[in-house]
């Protein structure tokens, strides 16, 4: 196997900061996601430096028509909450 195909195959691992620290986050593990270096990069060009709420506000905002219902009906049953 060629260097070129075992690199292809190989995966590069980034430590990703949920709360970035330039947003007030830090290296605590409870705020570190480990994710392939392709998707972090891609998740910065799409999100650039935002916090999870944000994230939700810009999807429910700019992808999804404002349209909150999706979200609140997931967070209600990932919450216990019948109605």
């Amino acid at each position: 196997m060629s260097k070129r195909s075992k690199r292809k195959h190989s995966r590069h691992v980034s430590r990703h900061h949920i709360v970035p620290r330039s947003r007030g986050g830090d290296s605590s593990l409870e705020n570190i996601a480990q994710i392939d270096l392709r998707d972090h990069k891609n998740y910065h060009a799409l999100f650039v430096n935002q916090i999870p709420e944000e994230i939700v506000e810009t999807l429910v905002n700019k992808y999804w028509n404002g349209n909150w219902s999706y979200v609140e009906t997931v967070y209600r049953r990932n919450n216990g909450h019948n109605n």
